[in-house]
Formats: structure tokens, C-alpha cells, sequence
């Protein structure tokens, strides 16, 4: 057997194409809002919690990597079950899993014990996650991708900001920064809560269902030579990225409170908003390798900020200009990143090439935090611990603009057929991938 590519045009139907009922499209825009209000809060305290509650470098980077390379990781497989039973009945269960957990985080009071916390966490989160991005290829095509996604994100960042602020505001309840901790983690988990029960009031949209069982495989990676270029560049990005994430919490829990942080996350949010609506328009236009790239070109400053601000400007608004840029940054990022996955996978599979992807970057970036947090605790032990910390914040910062340019090697996608030439070939036997 030999297989033949035969290009195919996008399909360009009305972006409409799926009928939905209205009151599926705002079930699933309040999912949106309120799961990436919840996911980016816990995120983001969760590793705070920990410096807290003095946990190593080494725990600090078990928690970052281990939490990234089981959402990944699992995502595949979780992917797949969507693509089989549905998109609503994993994102209910994996929001009600991702609530409970983080409703417990307040109990543990030891970083090490915070580590199976968070491995739960986040098998939970990778049930929910590649179903929300594939039920998002379910509702559009090609031509209106990157629009729709672009307004899913900018529900998310109107979402987070509104959080942010809530739960700034309610940890002045708190008489300690323990207590403090504990509003914000129980006010996450309720809005985990929330959202697992309006999926409830979702409907899956009509599609093509993936009936037959298949087991793990990187069919999508070793034949589609797009897809496989854009998973090398984005895992190396990933990795970059993941170096600086055992090293941001120490000097961000050091050098702002639990309310502080709120607000640095805050004015990420505003510039993910600014930056979503100002592009909102042209965002169908613009090119994925662009948008991934501009995601990602300037993020070498936020450890830069770091290091400046333990050596000048010590303060929880200097690091909210990082955060600022971050947003920027990231919203581009995401969009593009996003629409690239979907763009490149079959009308059956596009929860596999979600979890595909998301598996390679998954090891990536436990491999490059875990390796920083046990460098970390090996030379803190030796020399002074903020000399060493401004320098590793130099150093990451060096290698995330170099990675940066990676993304210029990408290339946009196209559709192609890959058939299997057989004498009894049949429609079932085709899947669509994409060349570039």
C-alpha cells in the first residue's frame, strides 16, 4: 500500500453551517467565561499557595511540570473519548473533578502533599479541556475559525478580570494571608462548580461521530508533516516558557500579597482584553504562523522584569507592567495557537489532534521546569538565594527570545486527503489532514 495526498479546498460554507440552539451558544459562552476564569485563578495560586507554605524549588517545580504533563498527557486519550461520546459529558465531569480538588488545597499545609493535590487537579482538567476546544472546531469551519475563538477568549479574559477583582476584593475578609489563600482557592472551586453545572444545558452539536475504537497513535504527527513541524517548534517555545515557571512564584509571592497578585493578574487581563477587541476584526485575516509568533516574540521580558524588579523596583506594579505585555501576548498566542490545532484536523478528530499536540508540549514543560527546580535548589544551597534567582531570570530570558524565532520555520495550513490506495478502499478509510 502507498498512500497519495489529494488537496482539497477548505470548505467555505456559511459559518453558520451547524444548526445550534441559541441556548447551547450561551450555555457554552458561560462555560467559557466562568472555566477560564476558575482554571487561570487556581493556576495562578496554586503555585503562590505553595511558595506560602515554603515548599522547595524542587516541590515548586513538581508542582508546575507535573500539573503541565498530565493535563497534556491525558489530554490525548480524553480527547479521543470525546471524539466518541460526546463533548458534554466530559467537560461536566472534569469540571466537577477540577471544583472538588481545589476545594481541598486549603487542608494541605505541605508542598509535597500539595503534589498529589494538584496531579488530581489536573487529571480532572485534562477530562474537560480538549472537549472545550474541540466543541469549538465543532461550531465553526476554516473560513470563521480564528473570529470565534478570538470571542470565546475575549468572554475568558472579560471572565477573569471580573474574578480577579472578586476575589481581590473578598480576600480583605481574611485577617491572615492564610486565611486570605483560603477565600480565594473556595471561591475558585465554586466557580468550578458553577460551570459544570451549565454544561448540563448544552447540547453536542451535530457531527461526524468517531465510532470505531483506536488506540494511541501519532498518525496525526507522522503524517501530516505541517502538524508535526508546528508540535517541534512549539514544544522547544514550551519548554523555554516552562524553565521560569519554578522561578516567577518565589519572587512574585516575595514581592506582592495574595491581593497584590490579584491585581498584577488583573492588569493581564485588561491587556488580553484590550488586545483581543483591537484584533477582533482582522483575526480571521491574519496569518496562524503570525499570530503565534507575535504571541510569543516578547515574552523573554517578563523574567527579565523579574530580575529588575528584586534589583530596582521591588514592587507589585512593576511586575504588573510584565503582566501587562503577558497579556498582550498571550492572547495572540492562544487564538492562534488554537485555530492552528483545529485548523490542521479531521472533521472526526479534532479532540485527537488537540490531545496529540498537547501531549508533546506536556513533556516539554515538565522536562524544562523540573530540570529549573532541582537547578534552583542546587545552587541556592550553595550561593546567596536572590543572586542566584536574578540570575536564572537572566538566563531564561535569553533562551525565550531565541526560541522565539522558531515559529518563523511554520507553515500555514492547507487541507489535504491522505488515501490509502487499496483495491477495496472505501470512504471510511480516508482522513483528512492538512500540508503545507
Amino acid at each position: 500500500m502507498s498512500d497519495t495526498l489529494e488537496m482539497i479546498e477548505p470548505e467555505e460554507s456559511d459559518p453558520n453551517h451547524v444548526k445550534v440552539p441559541a441556548s447551547t451558544k450561551i450555555s457554552l459562552y458561560l462555560v467559557a467565561g466562568l472555566s477560564q476564569c476558575a482554571s487561570f485563578i487556581g493556576r495562578t495560586f496554586i503555585g503562590l499557595y505553595a511558595v506560602f507554605i515554603e515548599s522547595t524549588a524542587s516541590a515548586l517545580s513538581l508542582i508546575t511540570s507535573l500539573r503541565e504533563l498530565i493535563q497534556q498527557v491525558f489530554q490525548f486519550t480524553f480527547g479521543r473519548i470525546s471524539d466518541r461520546i460526546g463533548r458534554k459529558i466530559m467537560m461536566f465531569i472534569g469540571l466537577i473533578g477540577t471544583a472538588v480538588s481545589i476545594a481541598l488545597f486549603p487542608l494541605i499545609q505541605n508542598g509535597w502533599v500539595l503534589v498529589g493535590g494538584v496531579a488530581i487537579f489536573s487529571i480532572s482538567f485534562s477530562i474537560y479541556y480538549p472537549a472545550f476546544a474541540a466543541i469549538q472546531g465543532d461550531l465553526t469551519n476554516r473560513k470563521n475559525r480564528a473570529g470565534f475563538i478570538s470571542f470565546i477568549t475575549i468572554i475568558g479574559a472579560f471572565a477573569t478580570l471580573i474574578g480577579l477583582l472578586v476575589v481581590g476584593f473578598a480576600s480583605d475578609i481574611g485577617n491572615t494571608e492564610r486565611a486570605q489563600y483560603i477565600i480565594i482557592l473556595e471561591i475558585t472551586a465554586g466557580i468550578f462548580l458553577v460551570s459544570a453545572i451549565v454544561t448540563l444545558f448544552l447540547h453536542d452539536p451535530p457531527r461526524e461521530m468517531l465510532k470505531e475504537k483506536q488506540p494511541f497513535s501519532f498518525d496525526p504527527i507522522r503524517k501530516n508533516p505541517t502538524f508535526r513541524r508546528f508540535v517541534i517548534i512549539n514544544s522547544i517555545m514550551s519548554f523555554a516558557m516552562s524553565i521560569g515557571w519554578p522561578i516567577f512564584p518565589i519572587v512574585r509571592g516575595n514581592f506582592a500579597s495574595a491581593k497584590e497578585n490579584t491585581w498584577i493578574w488583573a492588569v493581564f487581563a485588561i491587556f488580553q482584553i484590550i488586545t483581543l477587541f483591537g484584533t477582533y476584526k482582522i483575526v480571521n485575516k491574519i496569518k496562524r504562523k503570525w499570530l503565534v509568533y507575535l504571541g510569543r516574540v516578547l515574552m523573554f521580558y517578563v523574567p527579565l522584569n523579574m530580575a529588575l524588579t528584586i534589583l530596582y523596583w521591588p514592587a507589585w506594579w512593576h511586575m504588573a507592567i510584565a503582566g501587562a505585555i503577558s497579556g498582550a501576548c498571550n492572547s495572540l498566542y492562544l487564538v492562534g495557537q488554537n485555530t492552528y490545532i483545529l485548523d490542521c484536523a479531521g472533521e472526526k478528530e479534532k479532540g485527537t489532534y488537540t490531545g496529540v499536540h498537547n501531549l508533546f508540549i506536556g513533556l516539554s514543560t515538565f522536562i524544562g521546569s523540573l530540570i529549573m527546580g532541582i537547578i534552583a535548589d542546587a545552587l541556592i544551597a550553595r550561593f546567596d538565594e536572590w543572586t542566584i534567582i536574578i540570575i536564572l531570570n537572566l538566563v531564561i530570558s535569553g533562551v525565550r527570545f531565541i526560541a522565539g524565532f522558531g515559529f518563523f520555520l511554520i507553515k500555514e495550513p492547507k487541507h489535504m486527503h491522505i488515501i490509502e490506495e487499496s483495491p477495496t478502499i472505501t470512504t471510511e478509510e480516508e482522513s483528512v489532514l492538512t500540508e503545507g
